[in-house]
């Protein structure tokens, strides 16, 4: 596995919120948290794949549990799988068990690691015919309980269905009887990613060429524009390019040593230019220009929530506010002419799940690796 340092911030400004009130909800399907109701959350990628995350309430962590529907476009049942905290206790003769509402709905199955349990397409049945009910959704090993909140399901189930098409129609999870029928939608094919060859890490420019981009850098980004740097009333998204803001001085008499542009070749005839452009508590971030030695005066902008390049990929690792530790990260893929995204996803609310009880993603991509080197 590719090693990756992750370096921890806290953007307190752009994080998701670690608790919503009863009523509220928030969130688009295909950004960060997705939408979000209460103790559940949809989110959805590029393939329109869902992934719809149900928690226990905010005082019940201790012992709590989560369960993940993952359901596919014009597929009639999601898969159903649950995590536990803490763990299932190891117990003979003992089995987890779906009850709701007191009703025992049967064994469900350990997969193959024994860390999750996946529901029958019988128990995923009878779970989703409740979600416009009150239910009270529980997994009993022997006398241990597990809950998981219904509060916000119906709602983002039937968000869920708007995405999909869903709505109004058989394969409807929750809103079959609305009129405001739907088409269902079909699945997306995912972006195919041909990723190029890059330089090693260790490969360096030579001096010449350094010292042409170290002194021409400043003029060709516009580190003045808004977008990065913001104005009086905002943070821009990377203040620590520009030498005149306070952010940078204050960073400089703190005595911090990384304000200065890096230059790392990532073939023969393109280079990456990064800068430090925020740094918090728990986080901080770079951005990336992807200077064409061609056209050097035109930088492209690749991201400015970058943490580390290596091997022809750029990383954005962050660590996300609330209990339970939630990450998100994207990496983008160099293809030869530009960094394509590849990956963008978070793990959610978490609710006490140290990183997050699961993964979900709101972009994916095939990525192809063509070892062959670039002339």
């Amino acid at each position: 596995m590719k090693k990756i340092t992750i370096l921890l911030s806290a953007m307190m400004g752009l994080l998701p919120l670690t608790s919503i009130s009863a009523h509220a909800a928030y969130g688009t399907p295909f950004e960060g948290w997705g939408f979000v109701k209460d103790d559940w959350q949809v989110v959805c990628d590029n393939t329109l794949t869902c992934r719809a995350a149900g928690y226990a309430e905010e005082d019940q962590l201790d012992t709590s549990a989560s369960i993940l529907l993952t359901v596919l476009p014009k597929v009639f049942l999601p898969s159903a799988t649950v995590q536990f905290l803490p763990e299932v206790p190891k117990q003979n003769n003992t089995e987890a068990e779906l009850w709701l509402n007191g009703k025992n709905y049967g064994e469900i199955q350990a997969d193959a690691d024994g860390y999750a349990y996946d529901l029958s397409p019988h128990q995923t049945k009878y779970l989703i015919n409740q979600a416009r009910l009150n239910t009270r959704i529980e997994i009993r090993v022997g006398s241990d309980r597990w809950t998981i909140s219904d509060k916000g399901m119906s709602a983002v189930l039937l968000k869920l269905d708007e995405v999909q098409g869903r709505v109004g129609t058989p394969l409807a999870l929750v809103s079959k009887n609305n009129p405001n029928r739907q088409t269902p939608k079909a699945a997306k094919a995912k972006p195919v990613i041909k990723k190029a060859y890059a330089y090693a890490d260790n490969k360096q420019l030579d001096s010449s060429k350094l010292a042409y981009f170290q002194a021409n850098i400043n003029k060709w980004i516009d580190i003045d524009a808004k977008e990065l740097i913001g104005s009086e009333d905002d943070m821009g998204d990377c203040e620590l390019v520009n030498p005149k803001t306070e952010a940078y001085q204050r960073m400089q008499e703190y005595g911090v040593d990384r304000l200065d542009w890096t230059f790392t070749p990532v073939d023969a005839t393109h280079t990456l230019a990064s800068h430090l452009c925020w740094q918090g508590a728990y986080n901080e971030s770079s951005g990336y220009w992807l200077i064409n030695h061609d056209k050097p005066s035109k930088p492209k902008l690749i991201t400015t929530a970058g943490n580390d390049y290596s091997d022809g990929e750029i990383w954005a690792v962050h660590k996300d506010r609330g209990i339970g530790d939630c990450w998100n990260h994207a990496i983008w893929v160099w293809n030869g002419q530009t960094f394509a995204k590849s990956e963008d996803s978070s793990t959610g609310m978490c609710r006490g799940f140290a990183g997050g009880a699961w993964d979900l993603p709101t972009y994916v991509s095939e990525v192809v690796k063509n070892d062959s080197k670039a002339q």
